[in-house]
């Protein structure tokens, strides 16, 4: 399994003590059947019935390390149907989801909270923390029905997909329509990318963008906000002030995911930027103005061999017909520093900003990409995808 660097270890050491109670309380529920009978993501929780010998078809216990399922005394793991090349991939231990991974990030299944709503739930800190905790569980430690047990309580499900998207994991809220984040991990074959959509019902197409990427490109992760940006009325305490949500120069909502900073979808991408931390990290996002607006998410010149410098060549070549600017000077770059998401809070956090909220980084780090694209660009997401992929490594 992937070793998780320092602080995430370190996290992991205080979660456990928290969340061990409420997994207790939660293991009498956890099961499932074998039967056609028993629902494989919705009700159900992990692989295995309470008593059952695992002599039928349910034992998970061994996959990834030995496919022959044979634990008797005095295996010699020489049997024919060993493969000392099977890929281990930790969301085996999984149940499978109802419905596919990638069509859970549609508005439709997502179903936020509208606008001025109200309808944004405010995760609290158990929330954080069992989410936390159960990615670093399922990468760090491949134990998949603990970190089911960890987020199951406080109402998120975890499950992997199947056929073509087998070797991918799906958190989710049980019930749609909290505004919660969701997020989905590709363990088997990933490209170095982690995609964020922080305003899916706001800025049309960026979700389906965002799908496109991860699909396509066989992305790491895929993140996606599940509320509308201005749903409520709370401020977040994030520096930087907007006026999309009706006033201007109002302070960011607590509903505004690239703005707010105790969230799942903030938490996501932490992780994510933690364990994997050389993966650049994409925030998909729209505007009003023309062509697209690239940034590192600071306003500092950069090398024209950065990777923001080489994405700007690659959209511009993608987009010979649009006004395609950087916030980042450099050689042969037009640049316009217009959003370019200096107080977005997870690029503060990939530039190293320890209070992301409130603190900007002092440097890029050159792992953030913040695109701005015009509704011409974003319906146009096949350019976007061949650009991306001319620049992220295999």
């Amino acid at each position: 399994m992937l070793e998780p660097p320092k602080p995430v270890r370190a996290r992991r050491s205080v979660l456990t003590f928290r969340l061990v109670i409420l997994v207790l309380l939660a293991a009498p529920s956890l099961h499932c059947g074998d039967d056609e009978s028993t629902p494989q993501c919705g009700d159900c929780d992990c692989a295995d019935v309470p008593g059952d010998d695992d002599t039928g078809d349910d034992d998970t216990a061994d996959i990834g390390s030995d496919d022959d399922d044979d634990t008797a005394a005095g295996d010699d793991d020489d049997s024919g149907d060993d493969d000392d090349d099977v890929v281990d991939d930790p969301t085996l231990g999984l149940p499978a989801c109802e419905g596919s991974v990638l069509a859970a990030f549609s508005l439709a299944e997502i179903d936020p909270p509208d606008a001025d709503s109200e309808g944004y739930l405010v995760p609290g800190a158990d929330t954080l923390e069992a989410v936390s905790a159960s990615v670093e569980t399922l990468i760090g430690d491949g134990d998949a029905e603990l970190a089911m047990a960890q987020v199951a309580v406080v109402g998120y499900e975890l499950c992997r997909g199947e056929g073509a998207e087998a070797g991918t994991a799906l958190w989710r809220p049980v019930e749609s329509g909290s505004g919660r984040a969701l997020f989905a991990w590709r363990a088997v074959g990933a490209r170095p990318l982690i995609v964020g959509v922080p305003h899916p019902s706001f800025e049309l197409h960026t979700l389906t963008e965002g799908v496109a990427l991860f699909d396509q490109l066989d992305a790491r992760a895929l993140i996606a906000s599940g509320t509308h940006r201005c749903a409520n009325s709370a401020e977040a305490g994030c520096d930087g002030t907007t006026g999309v949500c009706g006033t201007d120069d109002s302070p960011y909502p607590i509903s505004d995911m690239a703005h707010s900073e105790d969230t799942v979808y903030q938490v996501a991408h932490e992780l994510f930027a933690d364990l994997f931390e050389q993966d650049p990290v994409l925030s998909l996002d729209g505007m009003a103005g023309e062509g697209i607006s690239l940034s590192n998410g600071t306003t500092d010149p950069t090398d024209a061999d950065s990777s923001e410098a080489l994405l700007a060549q690659a959209l511009a070549d993608a987009f010979p017909g649009e006004y395609v600017t950087v916030c980042n000077e450099h050689d042969d770059a037009t640049l316009d520093q217009r959003f370019c998401g200096t107080t977005n809070v997870q690029g503060r956090y990939v530039n190293g900003s320890a209070t992301p909220c409130t603190q900007p980084a002092a440097a890029a780090s050159h792992r953030f990409w913040h695109l701005e694209q015009s509704l011409e660009v974003r319906e146009n997401a096949g350019a976007v995808v061949e650009a991306i992929d001319s620049v992220i490594g295999e």
